[in-house]
């Protein structure tokens, strides 16, 4: 039996299922993987998801020798939204606050997100110049860099999901948030065509039923988006 392997890179996008209202949902890594692997296919496919929680397009390029070293058929990159919200903190205070280690420093930086950055988030991100954990310039660059090293150390077919554009409570929470996400996409776009790579077309998916927290699929969601990406894969 032939053996492809399908590696998924990205953020909580790539993971999550919201509302998680059942223990059977999937996400569309898992659900590519139930359509492909049938009893009737000669081809069994390894999908392996290694995107983490608020990932960058710089936390890619820190794993990029696992990426790599994975040499997958199929490699489906979905990031670009933790680098392109804009935020009401700095990425430094951010990690502070998501480390596992509950020490006395990782209290007191939750107890001033709490008191101070959540109550006023919209506020600071205002303050902040609605600036964003990745410029669009480094963003564009650090993607250009990693489909480079995947093109040129692997035969793996590339297939990029684009940013979802969140409704109009996004942009009151977080504002100049779908603006840069639209900036992004802009970037994705320019760079799949001139690396000759798939980047979905995902038009189709509405937030209020596919993305109703305005960043996570739903259930529904990830089911269209591994509708769209089986596409590709059957038809290469």
């Amino acid at each position: 039996m032939e053996v492809k392997k399908i590696v998924i890179l990205g953020n909580s996008v790539a993971l999550r299922n919201r509302p998680h209202t059942k223990e059977q949902s999937l996400n569309y890594g898992q659900l590519i993987s139930k359509a492909l692997n049938t009893e009737e296919s000669k081809t069994l496919y390894l999908v392996e998801n290694i995107a983490f929680g608020r990932a960058t397009m710089t936390d890619l390029h820190i794993v990029s020798d696992k990426i790599i070293n994975s040499f997958a058929d199929y490699y489906i990159i979905n990031i670009g939204v933790s680098d392109a919200a804009t935020r009401e903190m700095s990425k430094w205070f951010a990690d502070v606050l998501n480390r596992r280690k509950q020490s006395f420093i990782v209290k007191i930086f939750k107890l001033i997100f709490s008191v101070f950055h959540k109550p006023l988030r919209t506020v600071l991100v205002r303050l902040r110049g609605k600036r964003s954990w990745t410029s669009a310039k480094k963003f564009d660059k650090l993607f250009r860099d990693l489909i480079y090293k995947i093109q040129h150390n692997t035969s793996g077919k590339i297939i990029v999901l684009p940013l979802l554009i969140g409704d109009d409570r996004i942009e009151r929470i977080v504002p100049g948030t779908n603006k840069n996400y639209a900036k992004f996409n802009n970037i994705l776009e320019l760079v799949s065509i001139d690396k000759e790579i798939e980047l979905l077309n995902l038009d189709s998916l509405k937030s209020e039923v596919d993305y109703p927290d305005g960043t996570h699929l739903s259930e529904e969601g990830n089911v269209k988006v591994a509708q769209e990406i089986l596409k590709v894969i059957k038809f290469n």
